[in-house]
């Protein structure tokens, strides 16, 4: 299966730069440490980021010898190249694969990562819906909060318990059914269909 990121930044080099910088936008990176991160060669990064610093979308802080680099929030594509890394990046697609081997009728992220508004100390909030127990979904994603050295914090319902709690009002749910979602398996509006048609 392609990636679409690659598909839409035009490269692998460069696809692979900009998710490590857009899902770490507090983070600043020296060129050898952020060629290690994103997987590529310190000379294609070097000269990926000249282009990028002289487009706008990273910023070069000098370090006594060196050079840090890191993504320029002040940039107004910023915020919509964070909802498409964050819908699309090397994160999402970890997720997904997980997703894939759990026996549930939707799977999905919420909160600040599906809203685009994370930071380096956000954990990553997953809705499980299906006859699976909160031990076994936070076990099923371990591994993936270990290699992006993020807290998966995973919520598993059944159906049933999830039509009874969104319509009980509760903020928590209602929170998360009006707010943004990223789809793993399944699709919430699928799901929401089936509430509504239900209540």
């Amino acid at each position: 299966m392609s990636d679409p990121l690659v598909i839409i930044f035009g490269g692998k080099t460069k696809a692979r730069i900009l998710d490590v910088l857009l899902s770490h936008p507090s983070e600043s990176y020296h060129l050898r440490g952020l060629a290690l991160a994103a997987g590529t060669d310190s000379g294609n990064t070097s000269k990926l980021l000249k282009l990028l610093v002289e487009g706008g979308l990273v910023l070069a802080a000098p370090d006594r010898h060196s050079t840090r680099y890191s993504i320029n929030s002040r940039s107004p594509l910023v915020p919509p190249l964070r909802q498409l890394v964050a819908c699309a990046g090397a994160l999402m697609a970890d997720l997904r694969s997980v997703a894939a081997g759990i026996d549930a009728a939707y799977i999905g992220v919420y909160g600040s990562v599906a809203a685009g508004t994370d930071d380096a100390d956000s954990d990553i909030d997953v809705l499980v819906v299906g006859d699976l127990s909160v031990v076994a979904a936070q076990a099923a994603f371990k591994a993936i909060g270990r290699k992006h050295r993020k807290t998966v914090n995973a919520v598993a319902v059944t159906a049933a318990e999830l039509a009874k709690k969104l319509r009980s009002g509760a903020a928590f749910w209602t929170s998360i059914a009006d707010g943004k979602k990223i789809d793993l398996k399944g699709a919430w509006i699928d799901v929401a269909s089936r509430e509504a048609t239900a209540g």
